[in-house]
């Protein structure tokens, strides 16, 4: 039992009553301290669903995906990039060149016609031939460069098909390549995401045994406890559960704590004098007296 020690003599005689009477009319631990059981705590887990991980995987292998096409698709668009730049602008350099092939035209045809002017000649079949040459030849290297264009149009769309079709190829392999790991990551989530349920599993089946082992042992303990109480109120608490209990040891505490703190002679003298100490002390009241003595005759 917990209890100051007494410093006036009115204190002692109090604390002495409680303590007879707690250790006299003891209730052990049945009602005075419950037994604790277990604490302890198991552990959550979350499982996640197959979509779920999925989803998780997918996002994850996105940003590889996007950086592994981006490397082996990029001499494709480049390629292709380069050829349909050359596409579009080969309208404009074949309109230059006609426009070139025009500018001549008219030059050499201004040319002739003044000469022929000159020489007065404009009706002549000489110039009449020269002018159907000039036309014919104008005629020519319009056709002939509006050909080649055709033709350099052509060649450029041969090699932006082929770089389209090589940039379609390595982003379809890149993309069956990671649809293939993806479903390969996921088997092996699901694999390890179970091992780690059925070890969750099991260390929560391990911590219920050791609650209900705890509550049972509890439960006896306190039956045994309670038919300890029943039968020490039934007969009464013996000198020697007194002794175990710490009766004994709480009172001598208690009369220690105070006449130790007077004077020697005092302490021995108010001792013998009161009549309650026999009761108190029991077994013990002849050893605490011829301590007081010793200790009074030392200090005379």
């Amino acid at each position: 039992m917990e209890f100051e020690i007494p410093t006036t003599k009115e204190e002692l005689t109090a604390t002495l009553e409680q303590l007879f009477d707690y250790y006299h009319h003891y209730k052990g631990e049945y009602e005075g301290q419950p037994l604790e059981t277990l604490n302890l705590d198991k552990m959550v887990f979350n499982e996640k669903s197959e979509s779920v991980l999925r989803e998780e995987l997918t996002a994850l292998m996105a940003k590889k995906q996007a950086a592994e096409s981006a490397e082996k698709c990029a001499p494709y668009k480049v390629e292709y990039e380069k050829y349909s730049a050359l596409y579009n602008a080969e309208d404009e350099e074949a309109e230059a060149l006609l426009l070139a092939a025009e500018e001549e035209y008219r030059k050499k045809l201004e040319r002739l016609v003044a000469d022929a002017a000159e020489r007065n000649l404009a009706q002549s079949s000489a110039y009449l031939s020269l002018r159907a040459e000039l036309e014919t030849e104008f005629e020519n290297k319009n056709n002939q460069i509006s050909r080649e264009s055709a033709a350099r149009k052509a060649e450029y769309q041969r090699a932006m098909a082929v770089a389209q079709s090589n940039l379609d190829e390595t982003e379809g392999y890149i993309e069956k390549k990671y649809l293939a790991e993806l479903e390969l990551e996921l088997l092996e989530a699901l694999e390890k995401q179970k091992e780690y349920a059925d070890a969750v599993l099991k260390y929560n089946n391990t911590i219920e045994e050791k609650l209900v082992k705890s509550r049972n042992d509890k439960a006896k303990a306190e039956s045994a406890l309670k038919l300890q109480y029943l039968e020490i109120t039934a007969r009464g608490v013996t000198d020697e559960e007194l002794l175990e209990l710490g009766y004994y040891t709480d009172v001598i505490a208690a009369v220690d704590g105070y006449y130790y703190s007077i004077d020697a002679e005092a302490a021995y003298n108010d001792f013998v004098a009161d009549p309650d100490m026999p009761i108190y002390l029991g077994s013990y009241y002849n050893e605490i007296l011829y301590k007081y003595q010793l200790r009074k005759n030392n200090a005379s």
